[in-house]
């Protein structure tokens, strides 16, 4: 967690550091999908990391007990994530292993994604 008033753009920073770390851990990097006997695996095929980029028109301090499970501002502060392949009957097929969300004050969202090279 990056906090408080600094030069630092924390967007920039979590950014750079995971795209370093997928390096290391490219499964992160692919994609969900159902092998044999409806086992759960990864293809490791670098289509990147779901990454959000989120502003927060909210102080912490005003959320109060609420950021607390269960949360009442879960589906205001983060991200749904929507399947590729709604065909497919299932949430999690055709998608990352990992997503990030990076939230700082005013919610406008931006969507990127990191990829290996």
């Amino acid at each position: 967690m990056i906090y408080g008033k600094n030069n630092i753009d924390p967007v920039k920073t979590i950014r750079d550091g995971l795209a370093k770390a997928l390096v290391f851990y490219y499964p992160l990097a692919g994609r969900i999908f159902e092998g044999p006997n409806t086992k759960l695996m990864v293809d490791c095929n670098d289509e990147g990391v779901l990454f959000v980029e989120a502003d927060a028109d909210v102080k912490l301090e005003e959320l109060g007990d609420g950021i607390l499970p269960p949360c009442p501002y879960m589906e205001k502060l983060l991200w749904t994530v929507q399947p590729p392949d709604s065909h497919s009957g299932s949430i999690i097929i055709g998608c990352p292993p990992l997503f990030v969300q990076v939230s700082q004050p005013p919610i406008n969202w931006k969507y990127s994604s990191i990829y290996i090279s």
